[in-house]
């Protein structure tokens, strides 16, 4: 996915993240997310389109000015129900993938508000790529990918583009919060332009000379004059302050310090500055003769700093976790550094029903421990979070919880825990659990008392918590989809391949993914004896689904059953692909399937037709690929079926199909991999089936530093674990 000059993936995603945190705006954040698509996908184009005001229209985002990515944030508006890829992936909520130009066709058409527009065709490009952006449940936007390469993105690059999709809506929700943050704190700027919150004189050994009114409104204190100011700042920070000034004596120098001080409703962070007077102005040695200085409530620019902050060090975290148990103790680590809390616990339910609520705590010492709740329902959890949360403070607020979560509160409270935050772990789709945060009058002195919580720190709570909601939902469907692979796997695992005294044979069938099933295979079916003494015959068939995991695997399994018995009613190629057409169209299936499908008899005499994919290889009167009819993909109209290779094989002749696995690559066409194996079959035309399969393979795409042959498995086939793109699916017959 990268030359070998190239920062590796991880590295430029924790790079893009970082800029992601510092974005101020939506252009930084579109700039930053569209510099990743082009160093880290190689995308061709790539594009940011968020939606208007109006909910109704796709608006293309250019990068910020001056920036080097000229040719990128190109676009056209797209109204959200257009016929076209990007507002597909805007409606569904899920990532639209276009393997080629004959997709984009079969799925969108062509024509004006279909498809993609002509500028975009004229880029030269081949594949496209579209995905969601979604933040707090909400659709933001469409991040677009255009490759000039047919295939459009593999898994690898999957997975960054959903990770700089779901790090691109976030910045932009983000940015907008922190518009709305600027906007509640324009009262403390205006104060600041308007007048400080007092201004203030003091003396050398005597401390402050002059009234604090403001102080005295904010603390209640009105013996403010000398040092008695100091016993309202929080004993960590009185010293610094201190320090500072004893600073400012010895060097006659301005003074600046920032103070947590306790308030009628809490905490604030007060901002002072203290200004020398000199004895003698023109002499830099001559004695202070008093300070002048202004202080400043700044408790809000703090807050909303910090839970920017926040925010971005819980996406970072979220970003490099790569599972359900690291993607929980990130978030239990950021509720602990960013929240206040001194104690979090995220409530899920682990299987079906009302029962199993289990609870992941964290406290102080960041170990994490797990207690199941018994007697506690998920219906019940869920009630009590709401939409906008539950916010229980001291023992009244405990009193009036429901019955059975009662207990748990009442733990916290004789450890010293005195308010909390309940908050639902809810995506858009569904409820996963609660959000529990626990607070204690002196842990957090920064932060104003709970039970004077304003609604701009409960909504910065509930962010954090869909934000959370978000990486364990989307963590959770992952490991779902790896487990339903698994089970596919086995369940249509290819068998061993038949034996036909006639003809010799080898197979490898493997995906990209390694652990993934995929959409390929290929097989032979015994046929019914036709006429005369050499009759017997076999119906050669390789398909290809395109994408891979559960869904591939599912279509896979119904055509080649399909195939099956279609081949067994009649099997002649025609009647076949005819079959699978009718069916395709029947089931409304939009599933792009290709297929080779040949009759091979015991004479050799081979029908052969296909469906869109690739020709075959033979020896037969020397190396070369088979002029079988192309043929469009199944289920695609215009396409009779009647074209059919009649041929004849001479005795000992080999026949190879294959899938594009074998052939094409990020880095190789179409075009250049078929060359390449022409070239590599001529060297081993006349060897065994399993030395032909293993050639190939191992000179296309390597097998990963396998030990043995390819040949080695019970069954007949063999695997491949190199650098692949796609699925390889490769089988070879010899005549005997």
């Amino acid at each position: 996915m990268d030359s070998p000059t190239a920062p590796p993936p991880l590295e430029l995603l924790h790079r893009t993240a970082a800029e992601l945190a510092a974005a101020l705006d939506v252009r930084d954040a579109v700039t930053s997310v569209l510099r990743a698509g082009r160093e880290v996908v190689g995308t061709n184009t790539c594009g940011v389109t968020l939606l208007d005001e109006t909910g109704t229209l796709l608006v293309p985002t250019p990068p910020r000015d001056g920036s080097d990515l000229a040719g990128l944030g190109t676009g056209v508006p797209v109204p959200l129900d257009s016929a076209t890829p990007s507002a597909e992936a805007a409606r569904t909520l899920r990532p639209v993938l276009l393997r080629d130009r004959v997709e984009l066709a079969a799925r969108f058409g062509q024509g004006p508000g279909r498809g993609l527009n002509d500028t975009v065709l004229a880029l030269g490009e081949h594949s496209w790529a579209m995905y969601p952006l979604v933040a707090r449940g909400r659709l933001v936007g469409v991040l677009r990918f255009g490759l000039l390469r047919e295939g459009s993105l593999d898994l690898d690059e999957q997975l960054v583009a959903a990770t700089l999709a779901d790090q691109c809506a976030l910045a932009v929700e983000r940015a907008r919060l922190l518009s709305e943050a600027r906007r509640s704190a324009l009262r403390y700027r205006t104060l600041a332009e308007a007048g400080s919150l007092d201004v203030f004189t003091a003396r050398p050994g005597e401390g402050v000379t002059s009234e604090l009114p403001g102080w005295t409104a904010l603390t209640g204190r009105t013996d403010v004059r000398g040092h008695g100011w100091q016993a309202d700042v929080h004993p960590e920070d009185l010293p610094g302050a201190l320090e500072r000034l004893r600073e400012g004596t010895r060097e006659r120098s301005t003074v600046r310090f920032r103070v947590r001080v306790r308030a009628l409703t809490g905490w604030r962070t007060i901002a002072a500055v203290a200004v020398p007077v000199l004895a003698d102005p023109a002499d830099p040695a001559a004695g202070i003769v008093e300070w002048v200085g202004s202080l400043d409530d700044v408790t809000d620019r703090v807050r909303t700093r910090a839970q920017t902050r926040t925010l971005h060090a819980l996406t970072a975290a979220l970003a490099t976790a790569g599972g359900y148990e690291q993607v929980l103790d990130a978030v239990l680590h950021a509720c602990l550094d960013g929240t206040g809390a001194v104690r979090a616990v995220v409530t899920v339910a682990e299987g079906q029903g009302e029962s199993g609520l289990v609870a992941h705590r964290m406290g102080p010492d960041r170990r994490r421990t797990r207690l199941e709740m018994p007697g506690v329902t998920r219906s019940g959890v869920t009630a009590l979070a709401g939409d906008r949360g539950t916010f229980p403070v001291a023992a009244s607020g405990v009193a009036a919880l429901p019955a059975d979560v009662r207990p748990y509160f009442e733990a916290g409270a004789r450890a010293g825990e005195t308010s909390w935050a309940v908050l639902p772990l809810a995506t858009r789709t569904r409820r996963l659990g609660t959000l529990v945060l626990a607070f204690t009058s002196g842990t957090d002195p920064a932060d104003r008392a709970a039970d004077e919580r304003e609604d701009e720190d409960r909504d910065f709570l509930l962010t954090f918590a869909r934000q959370a909601a978000t990486a364990l939902d989307r963590v959770q469907l992952l490991e779902q989809q790896r487990d339903t692979a698994t089970v596919l796997a086995e369940a249509l695992r290819p068998g061993p391949l038949p034996e036909v005294a006639w003809l010799a044979t080898h197979r490898v069938a493997q995906t990209s993914a390694g652990v993934e099933v995929g959409g390929d295979w290929a097989e032979l079916i015994p046929l019914p004896a036709g006429e005369g003494p050499d009759g017997e015959r076999v119906a050669v068939v390789l398909g290809d689904v395109m994408g891979r995991g559960a869904r591939a695997a599912t279509v896979m399994g119904e055509v080649r059953t399909q195939v099956r018995t279609l081949a067994h009613v009649d099997p002649h190629p025609t009647a076949v692909l005819r079959g699978l057409d009718a069916l395709a169209r029947a089931g409304g299936g939009e599933d792009l399937v290709t297929i080779f499908y040949g009759v091979l008899g015991r004479d050799g005499r081979l029908l052969a037709a296909s469906a869109g994919h690739l020709p075959p290889l033979t020896c037969s009167t020397g190396p070369h690929y088979l002029d079988v009819p192309p043929g469009v993909p199944v289920g695609v109209e215009g396409d009779p079926r009647t074209d059919v290779l009649d041929v004849r094989l001479v005795p000992g002749s080999a026949l190879v199909v294959f899938s594009d696995g074998l052939v094409e690559t990020r880095t190789r066409s179409l075009d250049e991999g078929l060359a390449q194996v022409l070239g590599h079959f001529r060297e081993t035309a006349r060897g065994t089936p399993a030395g032909i399969v293993g050639t190939l393979v191992d000179r296309m795409v390597g097998t990963g530093g396998r030990d043995g042959d390819l040949d080695g498995d019970l069954d007949g086939d063999g695997g491949v674990e190199g650098d692949v793109d796609d699925d390889v699916t490769v089988l070879a017959l010899r005549l005997r």
